[in-house]
């Protein structure tokens, strides 16, 4: 480490080193804490006990209530016993915590208070449907998403903050751990904004390089051949597959945006999958078929830091994506009667949202953890910037922030392919049960959706879960093609070109009879 210092414990210097005013702030903070413990749980308990507040709106107030409880607790009790004991330490372990906590209560509460505004917007601007919109359901819903976005946002605090090196000092002139100030300790003298502080935590974690080793400005990917005439037939043929899938997804965005008779649920999704299939496949393919045709093999580390952001992203949005059409394919089999109730307009533009937005978090978190590292090499055995693959070539292979955030999304995903089984399974026990036309018809319709997950999610699995190895064979290659071209390319066809709706406005649109008679 050379002559890096290790830091392994702040100083919090809030106030004046004065004995007496360390005391008068101690008392001071102690009273304003064991009021806000008081009112918060004589709030809880008043809420839980009576009857009569059994509503969302009280069933909110309660969770912020609690909320409000945890987060002064993250970081007042500490400088309590700070300022009554004359001390001014705290580790770095209890700093890692502190902030870990704060941001997590923190955001919550943020959630919270936007949940309450909606559930008071639809009470005061739409009170005949208020019971309809804001149900147990709604509510069990909100607060397990509030609960999760802070999850994740403050595990990208804490693993991007707690990557840097602190080498000027260990004075925190606050008094807690806070983040703005704990930047300015950094061994970088990059100016900052607190309203950008993951965007320059993250810029600051990749410009950080350890002492003696050489800083890594570009990746050369080398997951294809390094014959010309087989990079151009690689170029030529991923050209073809890529123009097929912007064609074939264009199309159905097109076609959905455009007929009024598809502007229903499951085509709102499938024109968002083949969005998100169009931006998935536009990460990673083009860049190949430019280094192929050039007979390149390149990419800028800004380049691949973009590339292992938006191919995550794009990924786990379309994972939540085919994990909302397997629950509305659920709803209209197994609840047909509840299903325009269920899956109306607002529902599904949250999970659409929803969907993006832990694309965007996931893409973020993988981001942040993979380039916080150094690299002993810049030779990626891959066609594109894949994690696995740029782990291998760090200085430590044992990345613990990014197989913890592995862990997490994995977790995640888990619990998607399970709600995915479970929707199916239910479907297919009422199919069972239904005439023979109408069992084909469910069929047709449900069978594509399940190859379509069943390709991806397969596919992406086998190839992660495998240990990364410096040497590619073909098989190697054909597996990545497998999750990162063939679905994209794949998915208008299993979804929607094969639909008889689908042929027959497209035959409309390009004046052909011939779809029409299929």
């Amino acid at each position: 480490m050379g002559n890096l210092t290790i830091i392994t414990e702040f100083l919090l210097m809030d106030i004046s080193s004065s004995r007496e005013l360390q005391v008068l702030q101690g008392l001071l903070f102690l009273v304003i804490y064991l009021g806000a413990l008081a009112g918060n749980l004589l709030t809880i308990i008043v809420i839980v006990t009576d009857p009569h507040l059994r509503f969302p709106m009280y069933f909110f107030i309660g969770n912020l209530a609690f909320i409000d409880l945890c987060c002064i607790s993250a970081s007042v009790p500490k400088s309590i016993v700070n300022s009554l004991t004359g001390r001014k330490s705290i580790s770095l372990k209890e700093c890692a915590a502190q902030i870990f906590l704060f941001i997590f209560f923190a955001s919550i509460e943020l959630a919270f208070l936007a949940v309450m505004s909606y559930d008071r917007y639809a009470a005061i601007c739409h009170p005949l449907h208020y019971r309809l919109t804001v149900t147990p359901h709604m509510c069990a819903q909100a607060v397990g998403g509030s609960w999760a976005s802070g999850l994740l946002y403050s595990a990208i605090h804490t693993v991007t903050m707690f990557r840097l090196h602190f080498t000027k000092s260990n004075v925190i002139h606050q008094y807690f751990c806070d983040i703005p100030q704990i930047l300015r300790l950094s061994s970088s003298d990059v100016q900052f904004s607190e309203s950008v502080l993951l965007a320059i935590a993250l810029g600051e974690d990749a410009k950080l390089e350890m002492i003696n080793h050489r800083a890594v400005t570009e990746f050369l990917l080398l997951g294809s051949s390094t014959d010309p005439g087989t990079q151009n037939l690689h170029g030529t043929l991923f050209l073809t597959v890529y123009l097929a899938a912007l064609t074939g997804n264009g199309l159905i965005i097109f076609l959905i945006t455009c007929d009024l008779r598809f502007h229903t649920p499951m085509y709102f999704l499938l024109k968002n999958l083949s969005f998100i299939d169009f931006g998935y496949i536009s990460v990673t393919v083009p860049k190949f078929v430019l280094n192929s045709l050039m007979h390149r093999s390149s990419i800028s580390f800004l380049g691949c830091v973009l590339q292992v952001f938006f191919f995550v992203v794009f990924a786990c949005a379309e994972l939540a994506i085919l994990t909302v059409m397997s629950y509305d394919l659920y709803v209209a089999i197994c609840c047909p009667l509840h299903y325009e109730v269920i899956m109306n307009t607002g529902a599904c533009g949250q999970m659409v949202v929803a969907s993006y937005i832990s694309g965007v978090v996931s893409g973020a978190m993988h981001t942040a953890a993979t380039f916080s590292i150094t690299f002993s090499s810049n030779r990626i055995h891959q066609f594109f910037c894949d994690i696995p693959q740029i782990i291998l070539i760090a200085d430590s292979q044992l990345n613990i922030g990014e197989l913890g955030i592995t862990a997490l999304i994995f977790s995640a995903s888990l619990v998607c392919f399970v709600f995915i089984v479970y929707s199916y399974v239910h479907i297919f026990s009422i199919i069972q049960k239904a005439s023979s036309e109408g069992r084909n018809k469910a069929l047709s319709t449900c069978i594509p959706l399940l190859v379509g997950v069943i390709l991806f999610i397969l596919t992406a699995s086998l190839d992660y879960l495998k240990p990364p190895s410096n040497v590619r064979s073909v098989l190697d290659l054909i597996s990545s093609v497998f999750y990162t071209v063939l679905p994209p390319t794949l998915n208008p066809i299993i979804y929607s070109l094969r639909n008889k709706e689908m042929n027959a406005a497209l035959g409309k649109v390009l004046g052909m009879e011939v779809f029409k008679s299929n």
